[in-house]
């Protein structure tokens, strides 16, 4: 999955105090911050246009991260070969400044 960075939006001191940021395929949008707080977009294309389906905030990224690969993991163990959980090939995440 590509990211590309919208916007940043800069601190009086320079650094960057948070990011927008949205998938090339225009399925998620990020309001990330330098906090680790962050607000995630997901999208469903319909043949008229995009529609915002889910927002879900998180101050904890890497723990929801944990909790979602556990759950993923126990799905696949439960329902195992030839299901939607069957082990995949990892997908690179790049991103566009």
């Amino acid at each position: 999955m590509k990211w590309i960075i919208k916007t940043k939006h800069q601190r009086e001191d320079g650094g960057t105090a948070a990011l927008e940021l949205e998938t090339e395929d225009l399925m998620f949008d990020v309001n990330a911050r330098w906090d680790g707080c962050m607000e995630i977009h997901m999208y469903e294309t319909t043949e008229e246009n995009r529609e915002l389906k889910d927002t879900l905030h998180t101050c904890d990224i890497r723990q929801l991260i944990e909790t979602l690969q556990s759950l993923e993991e126990a799905c696949r163990d439960f329902f195992g070969t030839g299901s939607y959980w069957e082990d995949r090939a990892e997908e690179p995440v790049s991103y566009n400044a």
